[in-house]
């Protein structure tokens, strides 16, 4: 296991899948003492998925485990560089050890993200509580994920970011499909958004950066993005984990335009490519 909070979450539900053919199931979380960070080693990473799901049941595997299952048992997964439709690992029994990266049928990854993944009370701490409410009562709220960081440039497994035009182009898409939009900025690189994304959008005062969570509260930002009505996402995954969090039939999610981005349009009720 490693990443940030929605990697945690995607190769839990991994996880899952196994346990329940009745499979012992351990998780290795060596990640996180051994690098902690994004690739660029700017941005933390730690293991937040109990933090932000604390009823999931969780078994984590001893450093003796690790080293024998990873050394005799290892499997690279069916994206890790090439992403190959190939989900014969489904059919795998123990012992195994999974390593690498994996992407899943579309209704098999929904159904069960659903079953395992529910907002809870009392994962948010007091500011994000506020803020929370204050997402609640507003009329019509939509998040805006701007991943920088080490996804700030062309990596070969997302694309290139997310332009400036795109962001321009979902702004626009709200403005004039909703009466009175309301902008909340997630990031983590909020002093970017605020000196260079704002200034390229047609904004007056209904937006806000948020920037009370740092890349070590990645989670409390998840749970504010699935409060809001509607979603612009951007590469990486916590915009549109934020969004599944929360989708309902009413809920429109941008996606950028481009291939690395298509695989998401079967789990969106209503997902817009622009």
């Amino acid at each position: 296991m490693d990443g940030g909070i929605c990697s945690q979450m995607h190769q839990y539900l991994l996880g899952q899948l196994y346990a329940e053919k009745g499979y012992l199931v351990c998780f290795d979380v060596s990640f996180f003492q051994e690098w902690g960070s994004d690739l660029n080693r700017k941005f933390v990473r730690n293991f937040d998925l109990l933090k932000a799901f604390p009823y999931l049941h969780f078994d984590k595997a001893s450093k003796m485990a690790v080293d024998f299952y990873k050394r005799k048992c290892y499997f690279g997964g069916n994206n890790s560089g090439t992403r190959i439709d190939d989900f014969s690992f489904l059919q795998f029994t123990p012992p195994v050890y999974l390593g690498g990266y994996y992407h899943l049928p579309p209704e098999i990854w929904l159904k069960t993200f659903r079953s395992l993944f529910k907002m809870t009370p009392g994962v948010l701490d007091n500011s994000n509580e506020e803020l929370c409410k204050e997402i609640k009562d507003c009329i019509c709220p939509v998040a805006v994920h701007v991943r920088r960081g080490d996804l700030s440039v062309d990596v070969y497994a997302y694309g290139k970011p997310a332009s400036f035009d795109y962001f321009k182009k979902a702004v626009r898409f709200f403005e004039e499909k909703l009466l009175l939009p309301y902008f909340y900025f997630f990031s983590d690189e909020p002093s970017w958004v605020e000196k260079e994304l704002i200034s390229n959008l047609s904004l007056n005062d209904n937006f806000k950066v948020i920037d009370i969570n740092g890349s070590d509260k990645g989670y409390m930002d998840l749970f504010l993005i699935a409060h809001c009505r509607h979603c612009i996402t951007s590469k990486g995954t916590l915009g549109k984990y934020g969004a599944l969090l929360g989708d309902d039939s009413n809920k429109y999610v941008i996606l950028c335009d481009d291939e690395t981005e298509y695989v998401w349009k079967n789990l969106f009720q209503h997902p817009i490519f622009l």
